[in-house]
C-alpha cells in the first residue's frame, strides 16, 4: 500500500510540475496591447473626422441659411421693381406766338418715367467705391419699389403718420462690402478693447424710407442728367450702434460671407434664334435713364429708355463660416487680396458669364479656380426673376 501511494503521489506532483500556470504570458499581452493600441488610434481618427466634418457640415449649413434667406428677400424685393411709365407727346419747335409764347406742335409719343432702376459693377455706381474696386466685388443694384418701409409715426406734428401706408414708394439697393463692424458692433465691446473688430465680406441693404425718397429731390430733375445721385448715400448712412427711430441710417448688412453679388439684365430669347439674352446689358450695366446701355444697340427710337428689363439673372456667391474666418485673418492678407482682385476683375462682359464663375466640364471659372485653390468653401446660388412691372411691350 505505501508503494502504491508512493507513486500515485510522485504520479500527481509530475502532472502539478507539468500543468501550465494560469492567466497570459508576457507575448499574449504584448500583442493583446498592440491591437489595443491600433485599435485606439484608429476610434480616434474616425472621431476625429466625424468632428471635423460635422463642424464643417453645421458651419456650412448655418452660414448658408443666412445666405439664402438674404437671397430670398433681394430676390422678393428685386421682384417688385416698378418705373411707372407712362406715353408723353414730344414736341417740334415751330417758332413763337406774338405774345412771345412757344409755338410747338405734337411730333409723336415717347415713353417717361420719374424713377429709375439701375445695376451694374460696383465701383461704377458708388463714387466711394471707384478707387476701391476690391473692396467692393461684383454688382451693385438699385431700383424703386412699393415696399412702404417709413418711419411708421411721425417725428413731429406737422408731418403724417405713415404706419398704415404699407405701398409707399421706397428706394431699395444692395451690394457686396468689405470692410469691420466697427460702426455697429455692441458699445460694450468697444470699451472692453480686448474684442477686436469683425472683418468680413457682407450684402449690403440701401432701404432709405419713403420720407426721404430722393428721387423726387428737385435738385436731381431731370432724372437722365442726375441718374446717380439719389443712391450716393449708400456708402455714408450706414448702420450706427446708437442709432434711433428718428436717426435710423439707411444702410446695414444683411447677410455676411457674401463673396459677390452678379446682376445680369436679359431678354427672354425662346423662339428668337440667335438672339442673345443679355444683349440689352453685354457690359451688365443697365441704367433705365440711358437709351442705349454701354456696349448694346438700340433697337427703336428710345431702345431701353425709361424700360425695365424683363428678367434679370441673379446670381450670388456665399462662402461659409470658417471660410469668411480664414479669409479675414491678418496673415492672410495677400491671399484674401488675390481672392478680392481676382472677384473684383471678373463679370464685367456678359458673354463670359459662364467662364467667369464655373467654367465647363473641362475648363474650371476663373472665380472657382481660385477659390479652390484656395481652398475656400463655396455655394452658388442663382435665381431669373421675371420683373412684374417690365412691361416690354412700351
Amino acid at each position: 500500500m505505501t508503494k502504491h501511494a508512493n507513486l500515485r503521489q510522485s504520479w500527481f506532483l509530475s502532472f502539478v510540475r507539468v500543468r501550465p500556470p494560469p492567466g497570459f504570458t508576457l507575448i499574449e499581452l504584448l500583442v493583446s496591447m498592440t491591437f489595443l493600441v491600433i485599435l485606439m488610434l484608429v476610434v480616434t481618427q474616425v472621431v476625429g473626422i466625424v468632428q471635423r466634418t460635422w463642424v464643417r457640415a453645421n458651419s456650412r449649413v448655418s452660414q448658408f441659411r443666412e445666405a439664402r434667406v438674404a437671397f430670398d428677400i433681394l430676390s422678393r424685393n428685386l421682384s417688385q421693381a416698378t418705373l411707372n411709365t407712362y406715353w408723353e407727346n414730344e414736341f417740334d419747335p415751330l417758332g413763337t406766338d406774338s405774345a412771345g409764347q412757344a409755338v410747338t406742335k405734337a411730333k409723336n409719343y415717347i415713353r417717361q418715367s420719374e424713377l429709375q432702376f439701375i445695376c451694374g459693377p460696383t465701383n461704377q455706381l458708388l463714387t466711394g467705391a471707384a478707387g476701391a474696386a476690391q473692396n467692393y466685388p461684383g454688382h451693385a443694384v438699385f431700383f424703386q419699389a412699393p415696399l412702404g418701409i417709413t418711419r411708421l409715426v411721425a417725428a413731429n406734428g406737422l408731418q403724417a403718420n405713415t404706419e398704415n401706408m404699407v405701398n409707399l414708394l421706397c428706394g431699395r439697393g444692395y451690394f457686396v462690402e468689405w470692410g469691420n463692424d466697427e460702426p455697429y458692433r455692441p458699445p460694450f465691446l468697444s470699451s472692453l478693447n480686448t474684442v477686436p473688430t469683425r472683418q468680413r465680406l457682407r450684402l449690403m441693404e440701401y432701404s432709405p424710407t419713403a420720407e426721404m425718397n430722393r428721387i423726387y429731390d428737385s435738385a436731381l430733375r431731370p432724372i437722365t442728367a442726375n441718374s446717380k445721385t439719389w443712391f450716393q448715400d449708400a456708402l455714408t448712412s450706414v448702420v450706427q450702434d446708437s442709432e434711433t427711430v428718428s436717426t435710423r441710417a439707411f444702410t446695414r448688412p444683411i447677410a455676411e460671407n457674401i463673396l459677390a453679388l452678379i446682376i445680369s439684365p436679359r431678354l427672354e430669347t425662346t423662339g428668337n434664334v440667335g438672339a442673345q439674352p443679355y444683349s440689352i446689358a453685354p457690359n451688365y450695366l443697365y441704367d433705365s435713364t440711358l437709351r442705349v446701355n454701354p456696349g448694346a444697340t438700340a433697337a427703336n427710337l428710345q431702345g431701353t429708355q425709361h424700360m425695365l428689363p424683363p428678367m434679370l439673372k441673379v446670381t450670388m456667391v456665399a462662402l461659409d463660416e470658417r471660410s469668411g474666418e480664414f479669409l479675414a485673418r491678418e496673415e492672410n492678407d495677400s491671399m484674401r487680396n488675390e481672392v478680392l482682385g481676382t472677384t473684383a476683375g471678373l463679370f464685367t462682359n456678359a458673354v463670359s458669364y459662364a467662364s467667369d464663375l464655373d467654367g465647363t466640364d473641362d475648363q474650371p471659372g476663373a472665380l472657382e479656380e481660385v477659390l479652390s485653390a484656395n481652398k475656400l468653401n463655396y455655394r452658388v446660388f442663382t435665381t431669373t426673376i421675371a420683373l412684374k412691372q417690365g412691361r416690354w411691350s412700351f
